[in-house]
């Protein structure tokens, strides 16, 4: 599954932002899969600048994809291009519509009601796309689109019998979970606000956070083969906790006991089940307001070095008064 934040509160930022700086916000795009949570693959580049958009970013970490996968993805993925490639490995997508395009359903070969499969005409050859490659793609490709509960889709299944567009509906829904995992990335695993220099390490700093949060993930994967349980339905911050409280035993036991830790984290993990809320919405607003302090753009040695300076020659100048 593609996914990437969506609007600027949600990208990584490099702790050091004064300006100079030189690498000061990024734009990351992730595959993480819907099944166990994990990060797939994923790219970074510039916020701003040619090339640096989510579909640029997606057609560098494509090979990740593979046949017979599903892909979601909001309403910026499908274009042409992605669900010609999507169906040249012969994987699927379902996305939100695109707000800028007409979606006319008493055109095309009708299947049902606001369900049809339109002919999409091939657009005029990106300037980063070679000529042959251009060639390659068909002048017309079927794309099915459809309408539930007033929100548009369109989707690489075109079969309306075997996938009827209420179960693909719900299949999208399942996204939200992704907004969870970014979520948890970001917050549990602090990755929000980086803190590394330079573009060499801040890129290191990612592949940690991602190293760690696949590894979070697959104890929870674990946890749940061995006792029967779903790992979207298991709390990642539970678990990090969890693992937290064991971590002092594990160094202190012998390997035999440190096994039998394991297992029993293991069994607690899966007790920790997050609530059942389908059709969640929530507002892309911050809720506490941010204080009126400018930001430190300096080391806290040297800023509070100033500050006792300053207030030594306040007192002094009291006292000669």
């Amino acid at each position: 599954m593609a996914d990437t934040p969506e609007n600027q509160a949600d990208y990584p930022q490099h702790g050091n932002q004064k300006k100079g700086c030189g690498f000061p916000m990024l734009r990351l795009l992730a595959v993480i899969s819907l099944s166990m949570g994990t990060v797939v693959d994923y790219a970074v580049g510039a916020y701003k600048g040619k090339g640096t958009g989510e579909q640029s970013l997606l057609r560098e970490i494509f090979s990740c994809i593979e046949i017979d996968d599903i892909v979601l993805g909001d309403r910026y993925f499908p274009s042409f291009f992605l669900m010609a490639d999507l169906k040249n490995i012969r994987a699927d997508g379902i996305f939100r519509g695109q707000a800028q395009r007409h979606y006319d359903f008493r055109t095309g070969e009708r299947i049902g009601k606001y369900d049809h499969i339109a002919s999409w005409k091939k657009p005029k050859k990106p300037t980063w796309m070679k000529q042959e490659q251009y060639d390659a793609y068909p002048d017309l490709m079927p794309v099915r689109e459809f309408k539930v509960a007033g929100n548009v889709y369109v989707t690489t299944f075109l079969d309306a019998k075997t996938y009827p567009k209420q179960d693909l509906a719900k299949i999208y829904c399942r996204r939200w979970d992704i907004e969870i995992n970014l979520r948890s990335i970001k917050s549990i695993m602090e990755m929000d606000m980086l803190s590394c220099k330079t573009p060499a390490m801040v890129l290191k700093e990612i592949g940690i956070h991602f190293l760690a949060y696949n590894g979070i993930r697959l104890i929870m994967a674990e946890a749940c083969v061995k006792h029967d349980a779903l790992p979207w339905q298991v709390s990642f911050k539970g678990t990090v906790q969890l693992i937290d409280e064991f971590m002092p035993h594990f160094l202190n036991s012998s390997d035999e006991k440190s096994e039998k830790l394991y297992n029993e984290m293991l069994r607690l993990v899966v007790k920790n089940k997050v609530g059942n809320r389908p059709g969640r919405v929530e507002p892309r607003v911050i809720k506490q307001r941010s204080k009126p302090f400018p930001t430190m753009q300096i080391p806290r040695t040297i800023a509070k070095t100033r500050l006792e300076k300053n207030r030594d020659k306040l007192i002094l100048k009291h006292a000669e008064a």
